[in-house]
């Protein structure tokens, strides 16, 4: 569900409860992020969250040059389903999305009434995401350019307190990776085998890998294998699953996020504990709304976190209820909630399997 109950003193939007959403997420470049976020806010979306990546683009040229690496914006625009095509549209034609490396849109749509065993619908793209600890994410990248030449960003966030462990009475939260990588939904399964073989470790804590489908995709880099006398890339999807035992397994679970007040995380996390949850990882966004007009607090710092959960379908539905009661009981601290599908998940650590809670 997607809770935007909010008394109109903290915030201007109001939105039907019983209207179905969708997710736009764009990555560009920093000085387009705020001038695309007001636009999209004049047309249709809800509210938008920014937070700064790491842009890589699988150029042999660029990387001798250290060039690859490109400072990238991620925006996610909350919009109702009905109007997020239309949105795509305008902000692709306004800002010239998918034209010459000028950045990639995609819609996800939110699933909040997911039930275990629903048949799950197919796509053409899907986006891989790897989260894993501080200074692996460029080997996931590496990982996965080693079987097709995919463009990816890297997200900077922190992983859940290990409440064992405290400094002068605070939570130590350990600093993580999110690894994005949009790609053709038929390159998945190689994709994930070449990530997945590469970080898999006995090491406890390594981190997670799970992809998840996508409703609609522009300006994702194709570019032809490179190619130097031998040939070191498979052919196809095929040719390079041949290296590999086994798939990755399909996953019966869901993705919840709480985007919540800074400062907030430690609720949410002992609220998710408490319905059998394990394990989240917050990443710092700034948040614009019709309202606001404005990327920064008073403060002049990121005004909200979103906590990521990964949980099996009963569990989630569990956890989701208890953070829309919490969040009805606690006006200090309004929580906006979603939920998507998880296509596929495994553990990087070879002490988990998909069965298993993911520690994140």
């Amino acid at each position: 569900m997607l809770n935007l109950d909010i008394p109109a003193s903290e915030r201007q939007t109001t939105i039907p409860a019983n209207q179905s959403y969708c997710l736009l997420s764009i990555i560009t470049t920093p000085g387009k992020a705020e001038s695309m976020t007001r636009f999209a806010l004049q047309n249709g979306a809800i509210m938008a969250h920014s937070c700064f990546a790491h842009g890589t683009v699988p150029n042999h040229i660029l990387s001798l040059l250290g060039l690859a690496g490109v400072r990238r914006e991620l925006v996610i625009f909350t919009v109702p389903e009905a109007s997020g095509q239309n949105l795509m549209d305008l902000l692709c034609a306004r800002f010239n999305i998918g034209k010459a490396m000028n950045g990639i849109a995609f819609l996800q749509n939110l699933n909040n009434h997911v039930t275990p065993g629903d048949v799950k619908k197919e796509s053409d793209y899907i986006m891989i995401a790897a989260i894993v600890n501080e200074g692996d994410g460029e080997s996931v990248v590496e990982s996965a350019r080693r079987c097709h030449p995919v463009g990816a960003s890297i997200l900077r966030a922190l992983g859940s307190a290990d409440h064992s462990k405290k400094t002068f009475n605070f939570e130590i939260f350990p600093k993580k990776e999110i690894v994005l990588i949009i790609a053709h939904s038929c390159h998945t399964e190689v994709l994930c085998q070449s990530i997945f073989g590469e970080l898999r470790t006995e090491i406890p804590g390594r981190g997670i890998l799970f992809s998840t489908g996508l409703e609609r995709v522009v300006g994702v880099l194709d570019v032809e294998q490179e190619r130097n006398g031998e040939q070191d890339s498979p052919d196809s999807p095929q040719d390079a699953l041949q290296d590999f035992d086994q798939s990755l397994p399909a996953a019966d679970y869901v993705a919840l996020f709480a985007v919540v007040n800074r400062g907030h995380t430690g609720k949410i996390i002992n609220v998710a504990e408490q319905c059998g949850g394990s394990g989240a990882t917050i990443l710092h966004v700034r948040e614009m709304d019709s309202a606001s007009q404005s990327w920064y607090s008073r403060l002049g710092d990121a005004e909200k976190e979103i906590v990521l959960m990964l949980a099996p379908h009963e569990i989630s539905t569990a956890i989701t209820k208890e953070l829309t009661e919490f969040s009805a009981t606690h006006k200090s601290g309004h929580i906006l909630i979603g939920r998507f599908d998880v296509d596929r998940f495994q553990h990087l650590s070879d002490q988990g399997t998909a069965k298993d809670h993911p520690k994140f």
